[in-house]
């Protein structure tokens, strides 16, 4: 991602009105939150309520869509977004 003209950012805590692009999982994450654009619940759509996604996991929104909202209860992700 570096160089590609676009920007990322370690979460480690909760994040609101954001773009992501998509999230790789940094540490093993269990997520309290992960909203889509339009308000969809990624964790119920990805069937990953209380479960824990190992690192280098790729997470995207779906049909093209964006992560608006990510909050992991544990672990950490890097959030990307292109230009």
């Amino acid at each position: 991602m570096l160089g590609q003209g676009g920007s990322m950012e370690f979460v480690d805590g909760p994040v609101t009105g954001k773009n992501y692009d998509f999230l790789v999982v940094n540490a093993a994450a269990t997520f309290t939150t992960l909203t889509g654009t339009g308000g969809e619940d990624l964790l119920t759509a990805y069937a990953m309520s209380a479960k824990s996604v190992s690192a280098g996991i790729v997470i995207s929104g779906r049909n093209g869509g964006k992560i608006t909202a990510v909050t992991p209860s544990v672990g950490s992700v890097i959030g990307y977004t292109f230009l």
